[in-house]
């Protein structure tokens, strides 16, 4: 384990069909797929609604959804489980928060 981090990250999101969006996090600036370690269903859940308020929210928080801007980002900290060039994988425990800055 690697020791814990803190990152700025933004919204990708597109349609995969019509009427179900598809949407995950990446690093600001690096652009690096940023994974929060989920084991279970309901835990993906969780975390698709809180990423569903900032679709409801754009319109107050649009850099959310911005590589290059970070005045408005998803903070995710915890623990690492690995940090490599293209990826950075959290572990999902009680250390784990995200939360919209």
């Amino acid at each position: 384990m690697i020791a814990a981090k803190s990152t700025k990250c933004y919204i990708v999101e597109y349609e995969a069909k019509p009427g179900r969006h598809i949407a995950w996090l990446r690093e600001k600036v690096t652009g690096r797929t940023v994974n929060l370690g989920f084991t279970t269903v309901e835990e993906r859940q969780e975390f698709l609604r809180f990423l569903a308020a900032a679709a409801t929210n754009r319109v107050v928080m649009p850099n959310v959804f911005s590589k290059e801007d970070d005045s408005d980002c998803v903070l995710v900290s915890g623990d690492l489980d690995f940090d490599a060039p293209d990826e950075i994988r959290f572990i999902y425990d009680d250390n784990l928060s995200y939360q919209f800055a």
